[in-house]
């Protein structure tokens, strides 16, 4: 039987619902209980779906078995993988515990619970096998030539290849140079259209969450300067060389003792406000929660050890003010030692994130509809003060764009 995809997260609201209160209750888990182990039926953890009896389940899918004897439990087998166990989760008559996502050796279609005393019980439960489940890549925008990864999970190859068909839109394959549990690496083919990536390993096809070359929802492709620089200057700061990603992109430029706002290349303004406090260009549909969307863009980091990028929204006309009262975020990625540099790669920040002042004092913030207007970004902070003042900076960026979680 097909069940549903339950995480970890759903255990504690459910501990009520399977009859245990947690470790205050006095039938938890005892390592030394003589009782052996009986499974009367296995169910789903969603009180909705109570009456519904399991005798399979998906990997990764939270389950709650019901039986007697199950407080002396310390280990439990889907087939011959262990799974994870919290005490607290564990009583006489009820055990939660999450499907490994590992794929067994041997296939048995059981599980086998263990007491500390070695008292055991099996009862059959097959584990289904999901197909690919991929997440993001290393960048959304990798030309023809490049190459990719591809992250996710249940990365299980074809067992005649050893690797997986991966196919772009267009129909072109992409040749897989690299792969393991949780990433696959290919080589982008020509002809490949905008689009979702199809995976398909031993156990199904999965599609990717993202479409390969995102158009939807852009506001910034750094073809046209006068759309998103309202003085002019970066003119001086759009590249289209042998380092562009697609056509033009914008070069943020300076180090950490040339940050003034109105002069420095450390600083974008997409001014999208009109007058009349209408917008340009719509950042996301009318009735939109910025919190159900991501802000994405690719970047390449050459330079930059200091002086994180403030990042805000505005729906004010014709204003820059970093000590404003809008919800920002502090960009930081040289704190972050798997940012490798030299790179395009796909940046993506939930506008959740958005809840800072510009001392970090404040981190209650929050964007509304209405703040979802201008665009601001400017290098500010770090170590500007001390010997590190004269650090360089150089970060490449392109295709900013605002898409659904």
């Amino acid at each position: 039987m097909k069940s549903i995809f339950k995480s970890i997260m759903l255990m504690t609201a459910v501990v009520m619902a399977v009859g245990f209160t947690g470790c205050d209750d006095k039938n938890v888990n005892d390592p030394d209980s003589k009782a052996t182990p009986s499974i009367k039926y296995i169910r789903p953890t969603d009180p909705a779906l109570a009456d519904q009896l399991l005798y399979g389940g998906s990997m990764g899918e939270t389950i709650a078995i019901i039986g007697s004897g199950l407080e002396g439990v310390v280990s439990i087998l889907f087939n011959d993988v262990e799974a994870d166990l919290n005490p607290c989760y564990i009583t006489e008559h009820s055990i939660i515990c999450n499907i490994p996502a590992v794929m067994p050796t041997e296939i048995t279609n059981t599980i086998t619970l263990t007491t500390g005393r070695g008292n055991k019980c099996v009862y059959d439960f097959s584990v289904e096998i999901p197909a690919p489940f991929i997440t993001s890549t290393s960048c959304e925008w990798a030309k023809a030539g490049s190459q990719m990864t591809l992250y996710g999970s249940y990365l299980f190859p074809k067992e005649s290849t050893g690797s997986f068909d991966v196919m772009f839109p267009g129909n072109v394959e992409a040749e897989v140079v690299a792969c393991d549990s949780s990433s696959i690496t290919v080589t982008v083919p020509e002809g490949a259209l905008e689009g979702a990536i199809s995976v398909e390993g031993e156990y199904g096809i999965g599609m990717t969450k993202f479409s390969y070359k995102e158009s939807a929802g852009m506001f910034i492709d750094c073809e046209s300067v006068s759309t998103w620089d309202a003085w002019n200057y970066s003119g001086s700061f759009v590249h289209n060389d042998d380092s562009s990603l697609s056509g033009s992109y914008i070069e943020l430029t300076g180090s950490a003792a040339s940050w003034n706002w109105n002069t420095s290349g450390l600083a974008l303004y997409f001014s999208n406000v009109l007058e009349d406090g209408s917008c340009r260009q719509d950042l996301m549909p009318a009735g939109a929660d910025p919190a159900d969307y991501l802000l994405k863009f690719e970047c390449r980091i050459n330079d930059w050890t200091d002086l994180w990028a403030a990042m805000w929204f505005s729906g004010q006309y014709n204003t820059f003010s970093i000590d404003g009262e809008e919800a920002q975020y502090h960009w930081k990625p040289f704190k972050d030692s798997t940012v490798a540099k030299g790179e395009w790669t796909t940046v993506s920040i939930p506008l959740s994130d958005f809840k800072v002042d510009k001392e970090e004092n404040i981190n209650d913030r929050s964007l509304t509809r209405a703040d979802m207007g201008n665009f601001y970004i400017f290098f500010f902070g770090g170590l500007a003060d001390d010997a590190n003042a004269g650090t360089p900076i150089s970060v490449y960026m392109d295709n900013l764009r605002i898409v659904h979680k």
